[in-house]
Order: structure tokens, then C-alpha cells, then sequence
């Protein structure tokens, strides 16, 4: 895996390729003020409750956890001069994030495809995997579309 640096163009990614941005960790007060915010359900707010779930606990929201890693992956500024935006996103949360876990965050890249009709740029299709420190579970994978320069 290669550490992320600034691309210029869309013709340096390759089918296959994969950064890895080192790792984040959820902190409860960061948890609970997502919560709170944006996604105030008992399981992110109340560890009373949450342990009568069948988390047994208090979990991150599944939004915060996507926007961690995504804002993760944007903060390396990989793709800030070659990005034109996205078209999509899809989103699977294969095990729950507790406070305190540790997440390695990488992409890989999963298709390129030049346009037909717009020379200057293509499409690319990667997914980003949050993996929990250090059992390697996955907690995330954000499959998305993007459109970048060439």
C-alpha cells in the first residue's frame, strides 16, 4: 500500500491501486456530540440503554463513523487538484465502532474509465475500508464515484 500524496491527474491511478491514510480514533465526547447532533438514537446517547441493545454498549453513529473516514481521505489532499466532485456513494457498517477504537482508514481503487465525451477527465470508482486497530475487522467500506481531471 503507498502512502497518499497530492495526485495531478487522473492517468496516474491504476486499477488495483491502494493508499493507506494511517488511522483515527473515535473518542466518546466526539461520539456523543455527533449524536446529539445529527443522529440523537439511544445506542449513540445513552449507555444505559445502549447496553440493553444488542450492542451491549455505546456505539458511534454509522454517519459519523463514514464521515470520519471520508474527512480522513479528504484531509491527506490526495485528490484536491484532480477531484471534480462525486455521483455517489454506497455504505456498509459490517461491525459496530465503540468509543475509543482505533480505525485504519485506506482506499483502493476499483475502476477507471476515460470519457468518451469529456476528454479532460474520467471516472473512478474506489472504496474506502475503515479497519479496527488491531484485529483488522471491518467497520466500514464507502464505495463511491468520483469524476476527476486529467
Amino acid at each position: 500500500m503507498q502512502p497518499p500524496r497530492i495526485l495531478e491527474s487522473f492517468d496516474e491511478l491504476q486499477l488495483g491501486q491502494e493508499f493507506d491514510f494511517g488511522s483515527i480514533t473515535m473518542q466518546l465526547e466526539e461520539i456523543l456530540a455527533f449524536a446529539r447532533q445529527f443522529d440523537a438514537q439511544p445506542i449513540h446517547l445513552d449507555a444505559v440503554a445502549a447496553a440493553g441493545s444488542i450492542y451491549g454498549g455505546l456505539i458511534a453513529s454509522g454517519l459519523h463513523t463514514q464521515s470520519a473516514c471520508f474527512g480522513h481521505v479528504i484531509r491527506s489532499r490526495i485528490f484536491e487538484k484532480i477531484s471534480m466532485g462525486g455521483s455517489g456513494m454506497e455504505i456498509n457498517w459490517p461491525a459496530p465502532v465503540r468509543p475509543g477504537d482505533e480505525i485504519n482508514v485506506s482506499l483502493r481503487i476499483e475502476s477507471l474509465t476515460p470519457s468518451r465525451s469529456k476528454p479532460d477527465r474520467g471516472i473512478v470508482k474506489h472504496c474506502i475500508t475503515g479497519r479496527r486497530v488491531p484485529d483488522g475487522q471491518v467497520l466500514i467500506e464507502i464505495r463511491g464515484v468520483m469524476f476527476a481531471k486529467r
